[in-house]
C-alpha cells in the first residue's frame, strides 16, 4: 500500500495543494468577515452607549463641532499623529515645550482636536472649558489611564493619580497646609535662602539659577513635609546623599513625563529603565515615614499634646490618620512633586523676566 500511495502521489499532491489553497482562502475570508462583524457590533454598541451620551451632551449644551488641528494633513497624522509625536519629542529635547504649545494654539485657536496613535485628544485653553473641568463640573471628569500608568510607579496613590473619594481624601489631608499661619511662616525659609545665596558664585561666572531654585524648593518642601530638610544646598556629606535623592527624583519625573505624553504602553517599558531611581526615591522617603510612625507611637504612649508654638510638619498629621507606610509615602511624594516644582518654576521664570526687564527690577528695588 505504501508503494501504491507513492506512485499516485503527484496527483494526490496536486489535489491536496488545491484543497489547501482553498482552505487558506476560506480561512482568510472568514477572518475578515469575523473582524468586520466584530467591528460592526462594537461600533453599534458604542453609538448606542457612549455615542448616544455624547450626542445628548452636545444637544444639551449647544456644543459646536470641534476644530481639527492643521497638522492633520496626511494619513500618518490622521491615524497615528506622527507629526505631533515627532514635534513633541523635539520640543522636549530643546526645552521649548511651552513656546511650541503656545504657537500651536495661536495657529489652531483655543480648542482643537487631533489623534495620537488613534487616541482622540482635545487641547483647550478656553477659560470656560477650564472652569467646567476644574470647578463647576469637576466630578464629571476623571484621570486617563495613561497618566495613572505613568505616574503610579513613582508616586503611588495620591492627588495626581486618583479620582473621586480617594482624591477627595487626599485633598482633605492637604487642607491644613494652606492655613494662613502656615503659609506666612517665612522664618522657615531663612536658612535655605541663605544657603542659596552662598551657593551663587562671586566671580562673575554664569550660574544656572533654575538648578539652584529646584534644590532650594527641595530643601524647604522636605522640611515642611518630613520635619527634616534634605539640605541639598548646604555643604557637607549629608547634602551629597540628598542630592543623589534629588537627582533620582528628577530622572524619574522626566521618564514618567515622557510616558504620559506619548504611547500608553511606553509607561510600562519605562518602568523597568527607571526602576533603580524609583527604588532609591522610595527608600529615601521610607526613612522619614518610619521615623514619623515611631513619633506617633511615642505620642500615643506618652499621651503628648501638641503645643500651639510647634512647627507644623505634614508627616506628623498624616501618621495620625494613616498607618499604612506605603500610603503615607505616596501622599508625601505627591505633595513633594506639587510643592517643589511649582515654586521652583515660578522663581525661575521670575528671575528670567527680571534679567530682561530693568524697569521692573528698578521699581522693585525702589519699593
Amino acid at each position: 500500500n505504501f508503494e501504491h500511495s507513492s506512485s499516485t502521489s503527484p496527483a494526490t499532491s496536486t489535489t491536496m495543494t488545491s484543497h489547501g489553497g482553498l482552505t487558506s482562502t476560506l480561512n482568510t475570508f472568514q477572518i475578515l468577515v469575523g473582524a468586520l462583524v466584530c467591528y460592526s457590533v462594537y461600533y453599534a454598541y458604542w453609538q448606542l452607549t457612549i455615542g448616544a451620551h455624547r450626542r445628548r451632551l452636545i444637544k444639551e449644551h449647544g456644543c459646536k463641532p470641534i476644530k481639527n488641528t492643521t497638522e492633520l494633513n496626511s494619513w500618518k497624522d490622521v491615524l497615528f499623529g506622527w507629526t505631533q509625536i515627532v514635534a513633541n519629542n523635539k520640543s522636549r529635547k530643546q526645552r521649548t515645550m511651552l513656546d511650541d504649545s503656545r504657537r500651536r494654539f495661536l495657529r489652531n485657536g483655543n480648542t482643537f482636536h487631533f489623534k495620537v496613535v488613534h487616541v482622540d485628544l482635545v487641547f483647550t485653553v478656553e477659560p470656560q472649558n477650564l472652569k467646567a473641568m476644574l470647578a463647576t463640573q469637576f466630578k464629571d471628569w476623571n484621570l486617563p489611564d495613561r497618566r495613572k500608568d505613568a505616574f503610579e510607579p513613582l508616586l503611588g496613590a495620591g492627588i495626581f493619580t486618583t479620582d473621586g473619594p480617594a482624591w477627595q481624601h487626599s485633598r482633605d489631608l492637604l487642607r491644613p497646609n494652606f492655613v494662613r499661619n502656615q503659609v506666612a511662616d517665612l522664618a522657615t525659609f531663612e536658612t535655605h535662602v541663605n544657603h542659596l545665596i552662598n551657593a551663587i558664585p562671586r566671580d562673575d561666572s554664569t550660574v544656572d539659577l533654575s538648578e539652584l531654585f529646584f534644590r532650594l524648593t527641595m530643601d524647604s518642601a522636605t522640611e515642611f513635609l518630613f520635619g527634616e530638610s534634605t539640605n541639598c544646598l548646604a555643604p557637607g556629606a549629608s547634602s551629597e546623599r540628598a542630592n543623589e535623592f534629588a537627582n533620582a527624583f528628577n530622572r524619574s519625573q522626566d521618564a514618567v513625563g515622557v510616558a504620559s505624553r506619548n504611547l500608553p504602553i511606553l509607561a510600562k517599558f519605562l518602568g523597568s529603565s527607571i526602576g533603580k531611581d524609583i527604588e532609591h526615591v522610595h527608600q529615601f522617603v521610607d526613612h522619614f515615614v518610619n521615623r514619623g510612625l515611631e513619633w506617633q507611637k511615642k505620642q500615643e504612649t506618652e499621651k503628648s499634646v501638641s503645643k500651639s508654638g510647634e512647627t507644623y510638619v505634614f508627616l506628623h498629621q498624616l501618621v495620625k490618620d494613616i498607618q499604612d507606610p506605603i500610603r503615607i509615602r505616596s501622599e508625601l511624594l505627591n505633595i513633594l512633586l506639587a510643592g517643589r516644582d511649582t515654586t521652583a518654576s515660578l522663581l525661575t521664570n521670575l528671575w528670567f523676566v527680571l534679567a530682561r526687564r530693568p524697569d521692573i527690577w528698578t521699581k522693585l528695588r525702589v519699593e
